[in-house]
């Protein structure tokens, strides 16, 4: 298990949660990948694995994990919401192939200050994946 995922099962221990088979299910399988999954994908994954999981609980997890502050889903233009342990970095989707990249929060610092000094207006980066083109798919 990975040591974020590992973090995760222990924040839900001390704030005297129960640890479930979908619980620890999802944040294995989300410690344990870099890929954007979203939530259908990550219902196939978790009923892959244990059958007797419904797919309403999976979602209904994915809620509750999100609302702990655990999970955080990331809104990709018109394609599907994906979901990764909490880290709070921001995403870049390329438009043609779909690709999602990371991308360390530190490079959107100048932005972020300019647009809460000038503007006066706090950016959520990490809520939103920016979309644009990859390397692959420049014109």
């Amino acid at each position: 298990m990975s040591h974020a995922a590992t973090r995760a099962i222990d924040v839900l221990r001390a704030e005297g949660r129960r640890v479930t088979t979908a619980r620890r299910t999802i944040i294995e399988l989300l410690g344990g990948t870099h890929e954007h999954l979203t939530a259908e994908g990550i219902a196939e994954d978790v009923q892959r694995a244990h059958p007797e999981i419904h797919v309403s609980t999976v979602y209904r997890t994915l809620e509750s994990l999100e609302a702990w502050g655990l999970v955080e889903h990331v809104h990709r233009g018109h394609g599907a919401a994906f979901f990764h342990l909490a880290a709070s970095h921001p995403h870049v989707v390329c438009e043609e192939c779909g690709r999602v990249l990371d991308v360390p929060a530190h490079e959107f610092a100048p932005l972020v200050a300019r647009v809460r000094d000038v503007y006066g207006f706090e950016l959520d980066i990490a809520h939103n994946a920016l979309m644009g083109r990859c390397r692959h798919h420049d014109s």
